[in-house]
């Protein structure tokens, strides 16, 4: 909520921001003023009014979030209420109402909680008021669109086009070859973030000489927003038939125009900075275009790789300029045109590091080269190199107004969304994974099941990008172009921080999400200041040494931690940690996600079954970790549970009692014995997800028992591990018949096969359609196998390992797989 009232007003934010800097005592703004006495003072007024509605902001936010945290202590008390029923046998109270609650609860609790509520309505009620007393209520309206951008056109300076020489001969490569099979008019999309050339490459594509001489019709035009298909056609027959068509505003008329114009022809159209990926309206607009002749070209420009998949034919990602190229073109527009023209070696210098800042983005280039074609002095450099790229562009066609139409294009939930990654430092790389956790623990996605959706959304409009040689765990790493990553700072209106770069106690109490970064003293100085922020909602520690293990102070998990009361994520992620102290488990009851991945904990403390809002709690690699509390079904709310290489943790049967568990990742299913898991449970488990063991698979009897487990079925686990523990099998055939209902789906990635009884493999070992995305196997130990099973043509296996096989006395043909023209092993 807190992020959403935030973004809500982050354009009026921001605004404010860029006020108080032209109403400036010294600006030049009031200078122009200065002969007018009268002026002066009303344009003072104003500056105070200003002042007045951003502490307004403030206090709206403070109020809200003082209110959520206030429901969410009611709601704790009530979840409590309801696991303490259940215990006790007695009746659920999770449907009655707040108020039935009494009978549990002391006199003193309401009367401290009915205080409190009248308090925080009699404030809401006051800032309700003062909404439309400011005149605020358009600035809530998150349907509104702001159109920031010139209209492009198809004019170009070939001199200024850098780096993009092998995109440009391929783009026109592309359009000058005729496939008979394609349908004609191919379209060819350009993709790639705001401000990174893509206007640029068409424009380059568009004069091309060979490009002019090849179609008989061109016309360019600029789409942007809004979509409006009357004002697109009517642009294009302005293009085609150089008439005034102001006057007609009949669709249909214009695009039986349109298809007279075009029928017969071979025609090249830009269509420059396309938003809409309404495929309906894709299909109506370009109808007219099919009359046109075999070889007709449409090339659109767009952020949005939604955009470019409607279309249905590979795109042209443009990524950012090389750092030669960047240096090359930001040189052109501040120092080649200097009068008289000299060298410059000192402001050459400084001026490489601001190309080297810009990341590869022409527009960023441009304008900053362009603010310093003027300035002479190395200072006034250095002054730029040493600001953030914000503060040096207010102008139409800036850094900003371009970037931040890809934030305006944005609805609502995804405005949010992106915001709070403004607590990740530039350049560092995320797991996709993780921020969806914090997404949905500080209440930013209300449909999980489309929690995906949004990150690949932002994905698809080119704010995030994938990290070339992540693997694919995870759903990989990505990062945000350092102009992103600003433009995610500016409209979180300083709610999203690092802490290293908080200016004053006033910018920590107003932050609601952090991230820092762990050093190697145990943070506790770095920490203190955050005593106070007991508003504060993520608290996330960026790791980025790697070259020794942080350690955590005592002091912080004792005297600081504590006190962060409304804290929805906490992350001890990669410290050394080898206990969580009970109190302050204890203080932390509305916390939803708490990562301890990588901590030395043996165990966990028994307070965390007190954490009835837990919905996500990652182990995964706590290698020391032993046990998990009795009492785990007391996390009512845990959905998503990681205990993936937790190698000393034995998987309790309780966990079972978990009702709400939806994932359980690194599940690990020891069978038979009074303490151990039955065949029947693994199939009843649908919630097991990434890597799944099930050990001691001597204890299954025969097939009927095998086929209970389900393992077919288990969609999610893309890492099995199969353990038979060091035995003689009674029957090899019996053996082969519990493998062969331990067939994995075809999503496995990994898989190791320990200790196995039997004689020989199943075939799905060997099965292409079966195994066609395994990229390891390891088979070790099975000491009564005679023969290796085909697996030459696995068409994804990377990975290959077979240890401990005592009876393999030969590798036969068989291994290789089938005879075939293919080469075996393809892959490995």
């Amino acid at each position: 909520m807190d992020i959403g009232l935030a973004v809500g007003g982050a354009f009026l934010s921001s605004a404010l921001n860029v006020l108080f800097d032209r109403l400036a005592p010294q600006g030049e703004l009031l200078k122009m003023f200065q002969k007018n006495k009268h002026d002066v003072r009303l344009l003072k007024k104003l500056k105070m009014t200003l002042v007045g509605l951003q502490a307004w902001l403030n206090e709206l936010r403070d109020a809200v979030d003082g209110a959520e945290n206030l429901i969410e202590q009611v709601n704790y008390e009530a979840l409590r209420l309801k696991v303490e029923g259940q215990l006790r046998n007695l009746a659920e109270t999770s449907n009655q109402q707040v108020s039935d609650l009494n009978l549990s609860l002391s006199d003193d609790y309401f009367l401290n909680i009915e205080e409190k509520l009248e308090d925080t309505i009699e404030t809401l009620e006051l800032l309700e008021k003062q909404i439309g007393r400011l005149g605020l209520q358009r600035y809530f309206d998150s349907g509104k669109k702001l159109e920031t951008r010139t209209p492009s056109t198809s004019l170009i300076d070939e001199s200024d086009v850098f780096g993009r020489q092998n995109e440009i001969e391929e783009l026109i490569d592309r359009l000058l070859s005729k496939d008979a099979s394609e349908k004609s008019p191919t379209v060819v999309p350009i993709v790639g973030m705001g401000g990174v050339g893509k206007t640029t490459l068409a424009k380059a594509a568009y004069n091309d000489e060979k490009v002019k001489s090849y179609f008989n019709l061109k016309a360019w035009f600029c789409v942007s927003e809004p979509y409006d298909a009357i004002r697109i056609t009517k642009g294009l027959l302005q293009e085609i038939d150089l008439f005034d068509l102001k006057d007609d505003n009949n669709l249909n008329q214009l695009q039986v125009k349109l298809k007279e114009s075009l029928k017969g022809k071979m025609f090249l159209i830009v269509l420059d900075d396309m938003w809409n990926d309404d495929y309906n309206e894709w299909n109506d607009l370009t109808t007219p275009f099919i009359q046109g002749d075999m070889g007709s070209e449409i090339i659109v420009t767009t952020r949005k790789k939604d955009v470019a998949g409607m279309m249905g034919s590979g795109a042209v990602n443009v990524e950012t300029l090389s750092s030669e190229a960047s240096w090359a073109l930001f040189k052109r527009h501040s120092l080649e045109n200097r009068d008289p023209p000299k060298e410059h070696p000192e402001l050459e210098e400084v001026g490489k590091q601001i190309a080297d800042k810009c990341k590869g983005l022409p527009l960023a280039l441009k304008t900053l080269a362009g603010f310093l074609c003027s300035k002479s002095e190395v200072d006034e450099w250095t002054d730029v190199l040493r600001s953030e790229i914000w503060e040096l562009s207010c102008r139409p066609n800036g850094i900003l107004p371009a970037l931040m139409l890809s934030y305006n294009d944005l609805p609502a939930h995804l405005k949010q969304c992106f915001a709070f990654c403004a607590i990740y430092p530039k350049d560092y790389q995320f797991w996709k994974e993780q921020v969806i956790h914090l997404w949905i623990a500080n209440g930013l996605v209300q449909q999980l099941h489309s929690v995906n959706q949004y990150f690949n959304e932002l994905r698809s409009r080119s704010l995030f990008e994938r990290v070339s040689e992540s693997s694919e765990r995870d759903g990989g790493k990505f990062l945000m172009h350092d102009l992103v990553n600003d433009l995610a700072q500016i409209v979180s209106s300083k709610l999203c921080v690092r802490l290293e770069e908080c200016q004053g106690p006033h910018m920590l109490e107003q932050s609601r999400h952090m991230s820092y970064a762990m050093g190697k003293d145990g943070d506790f100085e770095k920490l203190k200041p955050l005593s106070e922020s007991e508003q504060l909602r993520t608290l996330l520690p960026i790791s980025i040494q790697y070259f020794y293990r942080p350690k955590l102070s005592k002091r912080v998990l004792h005297n600081i931690l504590p006190r962060l009361t409304s804290l929805r994520a906490l992350s001890l992620s990669c410290y050394e940690i080898l206990e969580l102290p009970d109190a302050l488990i204890i203080k932390l009851k509305l916390l939803r996600f708490l990562d301890l991945s990588q901590a030395k904990i043996t165990k966990l403390p028994d307070s965390i079954c007190a954490l009835y809002n837990l919905e996500t709690l990652l182990l995964s690699s706590c290698r020391y970790l032993e046990e998990l509390p009795l009492q785990m079904e007391k996390l009512i709310n845990l959905r998503h549970l990681d205990i993936s290489n937790t190698s000393r943790l034995k998987m309790p049967l309780h966990l079972s009692k978990l009702k709400s568990l939806q994932v359980l990742v690194g599940a690990k299913f020891l069978l038979g014995g009074p303490c151990g898991w039955r065949m029947e449970d693994l199939g009843e488990a649908h919630n097991l997800y990434g890597s799944l063991s099930i050990l001691a698979l001597q204890n299954v009897v025969d097939r009927r028992e095998a086929q209970k487990g389900k393992i077919r079925e288990k969609n999610h686990v893309e890492k099995l591990s199969l353990e038979w523990s060091e035995s003689d099998a009674d029957n090899s055939q019996t053996e082969r018949d519990i493998l062969d209902e331990l067939h994995p789906h075809t999503n496995i990635k990994e898989l190791q096969i320990s200790g196995y009884r039997g004689t020989q493999f199943s075939n799905w070992l060997a099965d292409l359609s079966f195994l066609k995305l395994l990229v390891l196997l390891s088979l070790c130990n099975c000491k009564d196998c005679f023969s290796l099973p085909g697996l030459g043509q696995l068409p994804c296996l990377k990975f290959l390992s077979i240890r401990k096989m005592h009876r393999i006395t030969e590798v036969t043909e068989e291994f290789y797989g089938s005879p075939s023209s293919e080469k075996p092993f393809n892959s490995l």
